[in-house]
């Protein structure tokens, strides 16, 4: 409530409010499997069955519990025939109002080549850095090719990327862009320390009066 006399303070100046935040799962489509769902190679199996038919790239990412046992999936974008943007928190989100602390990304090249892009590569290990952050872990990057269904594991052909737990703070500040950025705490400090100086008024020289 704003102040309706200056110097005069409402309630509201003195409190503090506390905010429940009450997101919540709701089911979507599901997909069945011939066999029972028990490991990431059962759901991507399941997943490449709908990834490879579609016309332009989805990402989507199936959140497992501790024994790797798929739980559910989620969408995370559709883009267009050769590109989907995939905020990190997005893809991150779907897990933590799973309770899982392990996540699958999938997504798909409609071209049919399992080549990875420079981008997919960048996501992935964005990815990687901010699951250690969240006390989480990445068990795999899967490209599935257009109509063939064949698949890329970023696991298999890369298995450096997915070792060790130590958080590369450096990688972490490039992609937050902190070191790029001034500190707002800095900014502000300085800014405090700031006096303004008073200009001084030109001095008047008194003048006799003439007799």
């Amino acid at each position: 409530m704003a102040k309706k006399i200056k110097g005069q303070y409402s309630m509201d100046d003195y409190k503090l409010q506390q905010v429940d935040v009450r997101l919540r799962l709701q089911d979507g489509p599901a997909y069945y499997s011939d066999k029972p769902i028990d490991n990431p190679k059962d759901a991507v199996d399941v997943m490449k069955d709908v990834l490879k038919e579609l016309d332009r790239e989805m990402v989507c990412v199936v959140n497992l519990d501790t024994q790797l046992k798929p739980v559910n999936f989620n969408v995370v974008s559709i883009g267009s025939v050769c590109e989907s943007i995939a905020p990190i928190q997005n893809i991150m989100k779907s897990a933590i109002l799973s309770n899982t602390e392990i996540l699958m990304l999938l997504h798909n090249h409609p071209s049919g080549s399992l080549v990875p892009s420079t981008q997919d590569y960048e996501l992935t290990r964005r990815l990687i850095e901010a699951s250690k952050l969240m006390g989480m872990q990445v068990a795999d990057h899967i490209i599935v090719g257009g109509i063939t269904g064949d698949t890329y594991s970023f696991r298999n052909h890369n298995p450096d990327m997915f070792q060790g737990q130590d958080i590369d703070l450096k990688y972490i500040h490039k992609m937050t862009g902190v070191a790029e950025k001034p500190s707002v705490i800095k900014k502000i400090s300085e800014k405090k320390s700031e006096v303004p100086k008073q200009k001084k008024k030109p001095a008047v020289k008194h003048k006799e009066p003439t007799r």
